[in-house]
């Protein structure tokens, strides 16, 4: 799995993540950035990103990610919010591909988890790792991708109940004309219309459901995202981490879809 930054791993792919590890796999994280935009700018880029990365030891831990690390250095790449310097958006293509495929030959997987063309939510730093992880495959990664329709959905209530608009307005999604491959957790059926890439779990023996543990590894990263009413996350700056968190209630949690890189 190659990610931009963390949080990327529950808001793009927790569901298939859950699925895959207690379905047997052992999953691997390589994550380009320390998410550093999103921790106190007082800290400072380095301090952010071990705050971070203990966040994401965290989330790991919950949805059953065996290992993470870096892909490149610790702090080649830097989390800008954007597609400021020394951002992944901002790094030459060739250097990205580069990097995916020296993890590649580092892990050896069966199957590589990412973002759609889209980059899941337009991010630019996500489109970059996308695009990356699609060149270094050669067609057969899976990158995670919304439904339009979805989105739709999820942020007119949202915006509803805020008053206002939610999010940076780049997270559109696929229309249904797009073929995309569903993974779902918690052994549940597939949706009606809908492709499976033939994973399931039947979850924990714990009895902490795949919703219950993708929301909790939310939280890791913002206490409530995951698991608060959706009215107690409408103060301050609303983004797409709020927005995403309407659009996974309405889609469901235990799932994730995916087109073909």
């Amino acid at each position: 799995m190659v990610h931009a930054h963390p949080d990327d791993e529950v808001f793009a792919t927790g569901a298939a993540v859950i699925a895959l590890s207690d379905a047997g796999w052992r999953v691997v994280l390589r994550v380009a950035t320390g998410g550093e935009a999103s921790e106190d700018a007082g800290l400072g880029e380095a301090e952010a990103r071990r705050v971070r990365g203990e966040k994401l030891s965290q989330s790991c831990a919950l949805l059953g990610i065996a290992e993470w690390g870096w892909l490149g250095e610790a702090g080649e790449w830097v989390d800008r919010g954007g597609a400021g310097a020394g951002s992944v958006a901002a790094a030459e293509s060739a250097i990205l591909v580069q990097a995916v495929r020296r993890a590649l030959v580092d892990v050896r997987p069966e199957l590589v988890l990412s973002v759609g063309r889209d980059g899941l939510t337009g991010h630019p730093d996500h489109v970059a790792i996308g695009t990356a992880v699609r060149e270094a495959t050669d067609g057969t990664a899976l990158g995670a991708r919304l439904r339009a329709a979805d989105v739709v959905a999820g942020r007119e209530a949202v915006e509803k109940l805020a008053g206002r608009p939610v999010g940076s307005g780049r997270v559109v999604g696929a229309g249904d004309d797009v073929a995309l491959e569903e993974i779902r957790a918690g052994g549940e059926k597939e949706s009606a219309g809908q492709e499976s890439v033939g994973v399931e779990s039947a979850g924990r023996e714990s009895g902490h459901s795949a919703e219950q543990r993708r929301r909790q590894a939310l939280d890791v990263y913002r206490p409530g995202l995951g698991t608060a009413p959706i009215e107690e996350l409408l103060t301050g700056r609303l983004g797409d981490s709020v927005l995403l968190r309407a659009v996974l209630d309405v889609a469901g949690w235990n799932k994730d879809l995916f087109e073909r890189l």
